[in-house]
């Protein structure tokens, strides 16, 4: 859990805080990381730039956590 908490802070540094904001949910499920985001056109934007991302979150730290990124459109789920 901790480790998904540390990949999800990379992840929101990393695409930088005007896009984070859109960005409702973000979590990390065995090597998956599951972000969910109401914007078409950013769900759309983080598709395309997927293995980028997917590679400088693993050049990190974290070391090699995240294997792939899922990009859901909808709203974050109630807890």
């Amino acid at each position: 859990r901790l480790m998904g908490m540390q990949v999800a802070t990379a992840f929101r540094v990393l695409i930088g805080p005007e896009v984070a904001r859109l960005c409702d949910e973000v979590e990390l499920r065995a090597g998956t990381l599951l972000v969910t985001t109401s914007s078409p056109a950013l769900a759309h934007q983080l598709r395309l730039d997927s293995e980028t991302i997917v590679a400088r979150l693993n050049q990190s730290d974290l070391g090699r956590k995240v294997r792939t990124l899922r990009v859901r459109i909808g709203r974050a789920t109630p807890i």
